[in-house]
């Protein structure tokens, strides 16, 4: 694989692990976090961006650094690169290395919330909705943010933050800790792993990841 002639289109929450592990020469895009919120929007951005890359660059390859996300994926699809996406539902699974352990951790805590640098940017977060600063929250009174904080968050029972190792993370678990400690939910630090995301920027691209010729679009199904 040409690193020179891949690109890589990820949601700005992986960014901080990607651009430890990504090789010299390789290009990376960030696509917003907020538009996680509203899929259908992530959709629409991810369907523009795709032929506007294809035009600035005759691209050999194209990776997503996406899963499924509530289907924000689906229907994607490239004229002449190959397109390489994980085989995830989300990017909880990115960072903690496999589905598999993904799977373990929800086996042991279903009700988890967890967090990231990237997830606990300014002005997102559940902290953040609670405390007025949420983008979302400005048109809301401080008692009826607070609502909806507590409404989203009722039915968790643990605060995770997923050590990468990519970063000092002792500013955003301080962050991490501070919502646990509001919301009255147990913490826990657990460990991640880069090794997923360092296969799918330098291959070999196995069953875990979804390897589409150009013209083909990603379904649902595929997942």
């Amino acid at each position: 694989m040409d690193q020179k002639r891949t690109v890589i289109v990820t949601c700005e929450s992986l960014t901080p692990e990607i651009k430890k592990v990504a090789p010299v020469g390789m290009e990376i895009r960030e696509i917003e976090l907020g538009l996680h919120d509203i899929p259908s929007k992530l959709n629409q951005t991810l369907r523009s961006t795709l032929p506007q890359l294809e035009k600035e660059k005759d691209w050999d390859t194209v990776l997503l650094g996406f899963g499924l996300c509530s289907e924000g994926t689906v229907g994607l699809k490239t004229s002449r690169a190959t397109l390489v996406l994980p085989r995830v539902d989300d990017c909880i699974a990115l960072f903690l290395g496999s589905r598999e352990s993904y799977l373990e951790q929800f086996e042991r805590v279903p009700g988890t919330y967890y967090f990231t640098k990237g997830w606990l940017k300014d002005g997102f977060g559940p902290l953040a909705m609670y405390n007025g600063e949420h983008n979302w929250t400005q048109k809301y009174s401080k008692e009826k943010a607070e609502w909806i904080a507590r409404e989203m968050m009722k039915n968790y029972k643990r605060i995770a933050f997923i050590d990468t190792g990519a970063y000092d993370i002792t500013p955003y678990e301080t962050k991490a800790k501070e919502t646990a400690q509001v919301f009255g939910l147990d913490y826990e630090k657990i460990p991640g792993s880069l090794g997923y995301l360092e296969q799918l920027l330098n291959g070999p691209w196995d069953r875990r990841f979804l390897v589409l010729e150009p013209g083909q679009e990603i379904t649902r199904a595929m997942f």
